[in-house]
């Protein structure tokens, strides 16, 4: 119901039967006139009949409830005659029931949505609402009373589940998570922009550049960013955070370089004399003295090994061993060396120097970190004594002196008399220009008959094929260094038995050089050429070693000897706590007092020296022999075995061919340097193939269990591993041009020089950066 006051204000509220019992009291607030009146006779004419009700709705919520004020609902005019009232809707009397009725206390229905029942009540006029009321409007049940709760200032209470509500934060939390995967992206975007541009490059902190270009050379870090190195024969200390050179100083003596060279070119020239008096078809040819010299400067300059030890920087030389000032670069210290016995040997911080001239080996231990140095004997020095890396007294074993020869693209008749290497023939062919690519056969072809009529113009009789070979009836004494002394190696023969095999395919039955020539079948017609030229020089035919050999092992000073006899010529291998003998396909270890401990067989012949033993002078990891935390790691041919280092018992074989270390982690993993060859490559091992791609492979493995975490192929061999760190070198050199050489011809196509290092990802051998110089 509408009422107009006489001051033109405008009000709206509900009529209730409780009104006539209690009557309102209420004043207009726009001309403080109080109507009460009005409204009691307004009520009281509604409800006529109300004294029943009014009796029962006498409580004191009732009360509250019907004492909600008129709202005034919109301006009026300034004044008016007198109050106007206007019916909205015509209220009809509420039947009384009789009152010994019961009242029902049950849940009540809501006036708005009937189909649901009242779980609260309106904050202003109390009438029963429902959650979906609830969920409109809060706890008031429609706009009117949103709308007197928002005129009188009454503090309503906020319902959570309000429709408005839960769609505002709804959307605000859309905003807040479009905002932050927004935000997301873009610093993703940004991450990967730079990681692609800047972050995966490596940057340099630090360069230097050579005015002479040099083919050998070291570098080493000493302290908070200074850095000493050697190129060439230049050794030089640099600042690198100032970027500056503290001092550099020339090693090698030109004046002893002129004599060398003075020496060669008479030698040279006296074979030339003899070559022309007997009247001999190929005479040697004289090189310039350019040559010879750059020659005899390179291979000084190679020769020398660069040693730091905290601010001691050390030089080794053939010959000598010189320490120079760390703030002069000037020549502090030098040790001579008899190179002949073995030279310098490696031994953690301390280099060993024998000397056997007196008839009693010497040795004289050098600190490279206190300069100290103290001498020892080792004993009376045996027929054919030898250091490891040193020579003999007396003959050698059976060795190939001669070595193996490379893709035969020059001269004819250079090398003979050499049989083929195949990975170095495929390793050359791969790095050939397309053009180069497609001579081959004609080139080839030509090589092998002028080699035919050269080796029947030598020795016309002489037959064809390899000699037989048999071991000489003589001891070898080998003085092996350890960590805990000397030990004296004795091998002595007791049967000489060397079996030949062929390790080359059967030439095919058809050449296909009988047919049309194309481009496709450049490669197999070179191979075919290539593996005949392999045969004519006999080089189709390893030996084997199946002789019998009495070994003994023994220290220095007399004391726990053994005595044992194997089968192919034998080598020694001493490790942190035991010593190991490896012969062929078996293995023997030992512990330091030289008892046997275990013994075991492998797959395949173990091959290699002591020089990856020490992790300083393994560049491409330790081997074929490894000792770490109880377990014993044993790589031969074709497949990498761990045993038990107590018992012997095999944890696991990884096969895998071509291994050539191993490294390990902080966390004990193990990273194997192999290739991707097969075990046909072992068998024939002589066959050439210049189309076989054999990549270098590195494997992450489980050092309990043997299992492979991954492998990858990044194109060169692990050369570093520190935690994180693990670094990949991969280079090519190609062969240094012969002036004299008139059977060369470049295309302009050839590979160029480069070194790449790369770093990869401990978790999945992945890339992490990629370093490259075409130098």
């Amino acid at each position: 119901m509408k009422i107009q006051c006489s001051c033109g204000a405008k009000f709206a509220f509900e009529p209730a039967p409780g009104m006539r019992a209690n009557p309102i009291h209420f004043v207009c607030p726009a001309c403080q006139t109080d109507i009460s009146q009005h409204l009691d006779a307004i009520v009281r004419q509604e409800f006529p009949d109300a004294a029943a009700i009014s009796a029962r709705e006498s409580s004191a919520d009732e009360q509250a409830r019907i004492l909600s004020a008129p709202v005034m609902i919109e301006g009026a005019p300034e004044a008016a005659p007198a109050l106007r009232v206007r019916r909205q809707a015509s209220v009809r009397p509420v039947p009384v029931p009789d009152s010994t009725a019961v009242e029902n206390t049950g849940p009540k229905q809501c006036p708005r949505h009937p189909e649901h029942l009242a779980t609260e009540t309106c904050f202003v006029c109390h009438k029963p609402i429902c959650q979906k009321c609830l969920e409109l409007f809060g706890y008031l049940c429609g706009p009117l009373c949103k709308a007197r709760a928002s005129s009188h200032g009454v503090s309503v209470p906020v319902f959570e589940g309000q429709r408005d509500l839960v769609e505002a934060k709804r959307w605000r939390k859309i905003v807040r998570i479009s905002w932050a995967a927004g935000t997301v992206i873009v610093l993703f975007l940004g991450v990967w922009t730079w990681y692609v541009w800047s972050g995966r490059h490596p940057k340099e902190m630090f360069s230097v550049r050579f005015a002479v270009p040099a083919m050998s050379g070291q570098s080493a870090v000493s302290g908070k960013g200074q850095i000493v190195f050697l190129h060439g024969d230049t050794l030089a200390r640099y600042d690198m955070e100032q970027k500056k050179e503290i001092w550099s100083r020339q090693l090698i003596d030109q004046n002893l370089i002129d004599d060398r060279v003075d020496k060669e070119i008479k030698a040279i020239q006296k074979m030339i004399d003899e070559a022309n008096n007997e009247g001999r078809e190929i005479v040697p040819k004289m090189p310039s003295r350019e040559k010879l010299t750059r020659q005899a400067q390179q291979g000084t300059a190679a020769a020398m090994e660069l040693k730091l030890r905290g601010q001691n920087v050390w030089v080794a030389t053939p010959g000598k061993l010189s320490r120079y000032d760390w703030d002069t670069g000037k020549l502090a210290l030098e040790i001579p060396v008899k190179s002949r016995y073995g030279g310098l040997i490696a031994m953690g911080d301390e280099l060993l120097v024998v000397d056997v001239a007196s008839g009693k080996p010497v040795a004289n231990r050098v600190n490279l970190l206190t300069s100290q140095s103290q001498t020892e004997e080792i004993g009376a020095a045996p027929k054919n004594f030898r250091l490891p890396g040193g020579e003999a007294n007396g003959d050698e074993p059976i060795a190939e002196k001669k070595g193996l020869a490379g893709l035969l693209m020059g001269m004819p008749g250079k090398d003979k008399d050499k049989a083929l290497d195949p990975r170095k023939v495929a390793q050359q062919a791969q790095n050939l220009s397309y053009p180069a690519r497609v001579a081959p056969p004609a080139v080839l072809a030509g090589s092998l008959n002028q080699e035919r009529a050269l080796s029947e113009m030598d020795d016309p009789g002489k037959p064809k094929g390899p000699a037989t070979r048999t071991r000489k009836q003589e001891d070898n004494v080998s003085l092996v260094p350890t960590r805990d002394g000397f030990q004296e190696f004795t091998v002595r023969l007791v049967e000489s038995k060397m079996v030949a095999r062929s390790a080359m395919k059967a030439a095919p039955g058809k050449s296909v050089l009988d047919g049309d020539l194309t481009v496709t079948k450049t490669a197999e017609a070179a191979n075919e050429i290539l593996n005949e030229m392999q045969r004519s020089r006999g080089g189709d035919v390893v030996y084997e070693d199946q002789s019998r050999y009495e070994v003994t092992i023994r220290r220095a000073d007399g004391k726990g000897e053994w005595t044992g006899e194997v089968v192919s010529y034998p080598h020694f291998f001493p490790l942190k706590t035991v010593s190991l003998v490896a012969a062929g396909k078996s293995i023997i270890v030992f512990d330091k007092a030289n008892r046997k401990l275990w013994q075991s067989q492998l797959g395949y012949d173990l091959h290699g020296g002591m020089g990856a033993l020490d992790e300083e002078n393994a560049p491409y990891g330790l081997g074929p022999c490894v000792e770490r935390n109880r377990m014993l790691y044993v790589f031969d041919e074709a497949v990498l075995t761990a045993f038990d280092l107590s018992s012997g018992n095999v944890k696991w074989r990884l096969p895998s061919v071509g291994i050539t270390g191993l490294f390990f982690d902080d966390q004990g993993m193990i990273y194997v340097n192999t290739t991707t060859a097969s075990p046909e490559t072992i068998r024939y091992s002589r066959q050439i193939d210049i189309s076989a791609r054999s990549s270098a492979v590195v494997m992450k493995i489980q050092p309990d269990s043997g299992k492979t975490i991954w492998t990858a192929e990044p194109g060169g061999l692990v050369n570093y591993v520190s935690g994180k760190n693990i670094f990949v070198v991969q280079s090519f050199l190609p062969a240094e041009e012969d002036e004299d050489d008139s059977y060369r011809v470049d295309t302009g196509f050839e590979k160029p020089p480069y070194l790449r290092i790369k770093r990869i990802n401990p978790k999945n051998g992945r890339d992490m950066w990629d370093y490259y110089q075409p130098r």
